[in-house]
């Protein structure tokens, strides 16, 4: 092999080199500026997911564990209607991870039982999933990790 075909295929291998370099760096600018803009999307909206999961703690209040019977058929009615409200009219649903959502979906379908099924007899079932809910929550906004939530705390007296 000449000179000249050595400089040749050293200039073939700089230009390759080159070119590999230079589409990496626009894959990687392109991750790079995605990742920005789901960061700076995530910062916009955590103010207003906090303030929603802080508002549907509040709402499932009644089925927390102090609470060792169900609540009259009244009550109840109008906590599924806040539940309903604050889900569908109010726009939180767009606040709620995919776990999330479908632990509320799955709890606010225990609440719509037939008429002639006393509470009593699907309360336990309520309080499950209300409670898997709450902590899933907490798992969203950061309070418990996903081992922590396996952990059962302790009964308050």
């Amino acid at each position: 092999m000449g000179l000249e075909e050595s400089i040749i295929l050293s200039i073939i291998d700089k230009l390759l080199i080159g070119v590999l370099m230079l589409v990496f760096g626009y894959w990687f600018n392109e991750k790079l500026e995605k990742l920005k803009g789901q960061i700076n999307l995530t910062n916009a909206v955590a103010p207003n997911r906090a303030n929603a999961y802080e508002n549907l703690w509040e709402i499932t209040e009644p089925f927390s564990p102090h609470f060792d019977k169900p609540h009259d058929n009244q009550e109840m009615e109008e906590v599924r209607e806040k539940l309903s409200s604050w889900y569908y009219d109010d726009g939180n649903a767009m606040y709620l991870t995919f776990e999330a959502s479908n632990l509320f979906l799955k709890s606010l379908a225990l609440l719509d039982k037939e008429e002639d099924v006393p509470w009593e007899d699907i309360w336990k079932d309520i309080k499950k999933a209300f409670s898997s809910l709450r902590t899933q929550l907490k798992i969203d906004i950061g309070t418990y990790s996903q081992k922590e939530a396996r952990r059962q705390l302790p009964e308050s007296s």
